[in-house]
């Protein structure tokens, strides 16, 4: 196939090209390119300019020692010829497409003509370089091609939050209270952070367990990256492959398009999984897989990509109990629990209840229009004996629900405190003390005297309890 002699030659670079280059963005300083060049002029000359911008850079001089450079590798971007022996750019390009090409790829050309350019999006290229050319458009058109992979990812994440409906009110980045088993689970999250590690958060319904993922991920180096959640629970094998993976597929006039999953969307992020254990033995496989191999590909595509994501859980029972029963993979539960971090009931840490109450007041009631009605002492006692089977989760619906009928108490009801057959002490105390002071009607005084205790031990003890 014959070249003509601008197809291989570069503009001549101004003198202070080199300085100019300092400008691209950071993401350009931690790329992947592939270059695919037949002419060694056209090769030296990509490889001066991006060895040095990017973080990898490979060239090769045809496209079957490519092919085989993808099945090894993933390249965030792909600077390919169109004219090449054997068959072209496009061609070479629309045929990986079909079986799972997943980066950028910018075509090199001495003719953009609208055949070509119609050709090219049909084989999934995202942007042309036309022949001849300066070290800056290279540049810029890598950088481009990132800013688009960048958003598309962002859009992808920013869908699936919209998609499970999170509320910022209730998926916080940091567990409120300041009582010591809170702050346990926190300095727990903090030392967590600093690895890669796999973690499994373990807690009743409502303890936190996802604001404690979000925590942990905000404290850890993959910050910057996504946060993406994912409900386990009644996930057919179908339904979890295709969204952690997504699928390519091919449309009638020849093109491939797909749909990302959240492992490519939100890479080098963080996933939650989300009641691990009410995976189905089929999506536990699935799972198991993946973590072991560090690799999946996407349905319908046949080159698989690496795993690029941490992976917390979390779980209400005890994974390895579920495990000794035969219910979830033993391999499985080594592979999640590196870490397991308990998060405790809110009846074991009453002290932040009062706490919790005011931030869900405040941020409830800016949001709703509504005033925020008087927390009375009887309303404070009644909150504090309550044992909140729903935990903060449950808490959080009374204050809300208290907002809109304006008053607290109503808004309790007439929940009784959980009986319970063994409980500690403290609990047991707590509760009997809380209890003489709403028939007292809080006078500490005369409460004091029915319990045969000093005033002063029930104002002790009230400051502990925030009231």
């Amino acid at each position: 196939m014959s070249r003509s002699a601008n197809e291989a030659t570069p503009l001549p670079e101004p003198r202070d090209a080199v300085g100019a280059d300092r400008r691209f963005s950071d993401e350009l300083a931690h790329a992947a390119v592939l270059v695919i060049d037949d002419e060694p002029g056209m090769r030296n000359f990509l490889s001066k300019v991006l060895i040095g911008n990017c973080a990898r850079v490979d060239v090769m001089a045809d496209t079957r020692d490519a092919s085989r450079l993808l099945d090894e590798n993933t390249y965030d971007v792909i600077v390919l010829d169109n004219i090449m022996p054997e068959k072209t750019g496009l061609d070479w390009l629309a045929e990986q497409r079909r079986i799972g090409l997943y980066s950028d790829a910018i075509l090199i050309t001495a003719h953009a003509d609208l055949d070509t350019a119609i050709q090219a999006i049909r084989a999934g290229a995202s942007d042309f370089l036309l022949k001849p050319f300066r070290s800056n458009q290279v540049l810029n058109a890598i950088a481009r091609s990132l800013e688009r992979a960048r958003l598309r990812r962002q859009n992808s994440v920013l869908r699936h939050e919209l998609e499970v409906g999170n509320d910022i009110l209730k998926h916080r980045d940091a567990l409120l209270g300041t009582s010591t088993e809170i702050q346990k689970t926190c300095q727990a999250i903090g030392r967590a952070a600093t690895s890669d590690a796999n973690v499994v958060f373990r807690g009743e319904v409502g303890s936190g367990k996802q604001v404690a993922g979000r925590m942990l991920h905000a404290a850890s180096p993959r910050a910057a990256k996504p946060f993406v959640w994912l409900q386990c629970s009644g996930m057919t094998e179908e339904a979890f492959q295709e969204r952690l993976f997504g699928q390519l597929g091919a449309q009638a006039d020849g093109s491939v398009s797909g749909q990302e999953g959240i492992l490519q969307s939100a890479a080098g992020g963080t996933l939650f999984l989300e009641d691990v254990e009410m995976l189905s033995a089929g999506c536990q496989n699935i799972l198991a897989e993946l973590v072991s191999t560090g690799r999946f590909s996407p349905l319908g595509a046949r080159r698989s990509l690496e795993l690029d994501m941490r992976i917390i859980s979390s779980t209400t029972r005890p994974l390895g109990d579920i495990a000794a029963e035969r219910k979830f993979r033993a391999d499985l539960f080594y592979l999640l629990t590196v870490v397991e971090i308990m998060l405790p009931p809110l009846r074991q840490r009453t002290t932040d209840i009062i706490e919790l109450t005011a931030f869900f007041s405040e941020r409830l009631s800016r949001r709703m229009g509504l005033d925020i009605p008087v927390f009375s002492p009887m309303a404070r006692r009644r909150f504090l004996s309550y044992e909140w089977p729903g935990n903060v989760m449950e808490l959080r619906n009374t204050v809300e629900r208290a907002l809109i009928h304006g008053d607290f108490d109503a808004a309790l009801g007439a929940a009784a405190t959980t009986q319970i057959d063994i409980e500690e002490l403290a609990a047991v105390e707590r509760r009997h003390i809380l209890a003489v002071l709403e028939v007292c009607d809080g006078n500490r005084a005369d409460a004091a005297r029915r319990l045969g205790i000093a005033r002063k031990t029930i104002d002790r003890k009230c400051q502990a309890w925030g009231l």
